[in-house]
């Protein structure tokens, strides 16, 4: 994470002593205010507070790596609102005159203390890190594939009519007869409808076009709105290829790394991340064998990179042999030796329309939605384009709203039954 970035930036030999004094500067002693009425991109945010060298040495492979997106069109208190709010914490301390960040960041790790003390994990829930990485022994498909057994529907068997999932069915519109909602899908066996009181969709915005356009047409917002000081029109998705490569771990670089973390043979981290001034093309590189146990064979290393994004949005017109070779390139450049095999390709996936950019001017985007929403009782957009794109985010966000959806249901049947009676 980003605090992570810091402080190996920091202790380590990333920012030069200059760039080093310059981010202590803002972050114990104080920086510029916040430009009043006008919305940040990153870079400008990070430029203001801890300095230019910060920014592309940290910040800028570091929103790279997590959203494949241009810092300058990426919105700070969109797409990084919780290191957004840490200003404005620090700049409510009264002895904290010109809002250095530190304590903003030290009062609020001590509220976040407070919290998960007053909402501790589930005993029953695996012992867990706040921040460390995570996923399933199996990969993530263990969530989805866990969801779909216990709404009936065996993963991998013949599809149930009793189950409450239906496969490749693709909605097409969402109309109103009354109080009910009515949802046309095409299906493998042609059109069918579905009459319901309530409906949540998670669809990209790029899948939205026309599906509301008689209940709620205020979500053309999502597709349609122009922003003409980055020149963009909705809510964009660049594209993004993912490429996991195994190679033997004596054809990576002998060497140590700082700070003691080990040899980079042994891969002894998360993985890196690539600024973009280095010229390797590549986004960044998670280190998979070694933050996942039995993921690869004692004497490989297993790589999974991704390439592409907001400023590479031509990896979308290349081959998989290209894109294969683009990234072993970038491997060579990074953590190989010049004479190191040529990698195994375990996977690669290409999507066309990847992670939501959170850009200049989404905030005015989701307002609209929102206050469009209360138009509509019972229907609510809720993609990863309003839930923040990372994996915990979307899953505590749709924990969240189930039962915004339970409580809408249940009120609703107490009023049937009044009527009723």
């Amino acid at each position: 994470g980003p605090n992570g970035v810091m402080k190996f930036a920091l202790l380590g030999e990333l920012l030069s002593w200059p760039g080093k004094i310059r981010a202590g500067i803002g972050a114990f002693l104080g920086h510029a205010p916040p430009p009043e009425g006008k919305e940040e991109n990153i870079r400008e945010w990070i430029t203001r507070t801890l300095g230019e060298e910060v920014f592309l040495r940290c910040v800028d492979p570091f929103v790279s790596g997590v959203y494949a997106g241009n810092p300058e069109t990426l919105s700070m208190i969109s797409a990084l609102p919780k290191i957004n709010r840490i200003e404005r914490i620090s700049y409510s301390l009264d002895w904290n005159k010109f809002g250095a960040i530190f304590y903003g960041g030290l009062a609020r790790q001590v509220e976040l203390t407070k919290e998960r003390k007053a909402d501790p994990p589930e005993p029953e829930w695996v012992e867990f890190e706040y921040g460390n990485p995570g996923s399933f022994r199996k990969g993530l498909s263990t969530l989805p594939n866990a969801i779909s057994e216990a709404l009936g529907q065996p993963v991998g068997g013949p599809e149930k009519d009793s189950s409450k999932i239906r496969l490749s069915w693709k909605v097409t519109k969402v109309e109103k007869d009354g109080d009910i909602y009515v949802a046309t899908f095409d299906t493998p066996n042609g059109e069918q409808r579905v009459r319901t009181k309530s409906v949540v969709c998670t669809a990209p915005a790029h899948a939205l076009r026309g599906v509301f356009s008689s209940v709620l047409p205020q979500t053309s917002v999502l597709f349609d709105k122009v922003r003409k000081d980055i020149n963009r029109v909705g809510i964009y998705h660049p594209p993004v290829a993912a490429v996991t490569v195994a190679y033997p771990k004596k054809s990576f670089k002998d060497v140590d790394l700082p700070n003691g973390f080990g040899n980079l043979q042994d891969l002894p981290g998360f993985g890196s991340l690539n600024p973009r001034t280095e010229g390797v093309r590549t986004l960044g590189t998670l280190w998979s064998s070694s933050l996942f146990p039995g993921r690869a064979p004692p004497d490989y290393n297993l790589l999974l990179n991704y390439i592409g994004g907001s400023r590479d949005p031509e990896i979308a017109n290349l081959s998989e042999e290209e894109i294969i070779t683009e990234v072993d390139k970038g491997c060579r450049q990074v953590l190989l030796k010049p004479d190191a095999p040529p990698p195994k390709v375990i996977g690669l996936k290409l999507w066309p329309t990847a992670i939501p950019q959170y850009e200049m001017g989404h905030t005015e985007i989701l307002a609209e939605l929102e206050e469009a929403e209360k138009t509509a009782p019972g229907l609510w957009i809720c993609g990863n384009y309003r839930t923040g794109v990372a994996f915990p985010d979307c899953v505590t966000y749709g924990y969240e709203h189930a039962k915004i959806v339970q409580s809408y249901l249940e009120s609703n049947k107490v009023a049937e039954s009044r009527v009723a009676a």
